[in-house]
């Protein structure tokens, strides 16, 4: 079962806007985010075949003269996952294409933006399942690149952090809001409307659990105090104390009805709840005298 960061690039992989510049953008993203350096060409590596076949798309749209190499490597460690790898010859045209995020120019407007931040997630993002905690990340090992989404994250007005773990440095998003709102903003509308229903599901079991420990701990303080109020009651009538008629009267309502609350017990036999709660201290005084003793 693909997890739901992979769905959310499944989704993201099959957009492909009218405007050129925005792919060129989202390619341009792709290629530095999420590629390394080997003998000449770039390498380009994800878990996710649709990104990777994105990938070659945008490469033969931009790159018509070269022929992207590419594999599947099989993971030596934990799942062993398959592996894509798409490899690019580093030719003058790739030099030129890549040298593009130096220009003033670049990303002048919004949509180039969003274009580049797919791009940027498409390659090293990833994002928890809403059930769980709220967490998106996109990560890098080059501390200018990370530094850069991070800036471009932040113009668009969205609240993230900045850090650097192990050998990647991380940009991420821990607010539920800012991640909906985010994965709206490049496009993943159907990971937004599962997030949506995650996050309210989520929601109600919390608040359903608050009320439901609220009432077990209401019916805890119920319980102990009407133990309490019973043995009080059992002492005085072991040392057969004598009593009023109204304080005999509590006793026996309270002996009688070992569960109820003293709402319930004042609504029952038909007096106030305030005269009931006297009558129940004053027999605990009572037992409190003999207990020092």
């Amino acid at each position: 079962m693909a997890s739901y960061a992979q769905d959310v690039k499944n989704e993201l992989a099959r957009i492909f806007p009218d405007d050129t510049e925005c792919l060129r953008a989202e390619l341009l993203a792709l290629l530095t985010v999420g590629t390394k350096k080997i003998d000449g060409r770039i390498e380009f590596s994800s878990t996710n075949a649709a990104t990777a076949r994105k990938v070659i798309i945008l490469a033969k749209k931009f790159f018509p003269t070269i022929k992207p190499e590419v594999a599947a490597v099989r993971k030596k460690k934990l799942r062993k996952d398959l592996s894509y790898v798409v490899r690019i010859f580093l030719t003058d045209t790739v030099k030129i294409f890549l040298a593009e995020i130096d220009s003033p120019d670049f990303l002048k407007r919004t949509r180039y933006k969003v274009a580049y931040l797919r791009g940027a997630f498409l390659a090293t993002g990833t994002v928890n399942r809403p059930e769980t905690q709220y967490f998106l990340d996109i990560s890098s090992k080059n501390k200018s690149t990370s530094a850069f989404i991070h800036a471009l994250i932040e113009k668009l007005e969205f609240r993230c952090g900045f850090y650097q773990r192990r050998n990647y440095f991380v940009v991420w998003i821990r607010e539920a809001d800012s991640i909906c709102d985010f994965l709206g903003m490049v496009g993943a509308n159907n990971a937004v409307e599962r997030f949506e229903i995650a996050r309210n599901v989520k929601e109600v079991r919390k608040q359903v659990s608050c009320i439901v420990n609220l009432e077990t701990a209401s019916l805890t303080r119920t319980v102990d105090a009407a133990q309490r109020q019973i043995a009080d009651i059992k002492l005085l009538l072991a040392r057969k104390t004598r009593v009023t008629k109204k304080i005999r009267a509590a006793m026996d309502m309270r002996l009688e009805n070992p569960s109820c609350t003293l709402a319930e017990l004042a609504e029952k036999f038909s007096i106030g709840k305030a005269a009931l709660g006297y009558r129940l201290r004053k027999i605990q005084r009572l037992a409190k005298r003999y207990k020092k003793k």
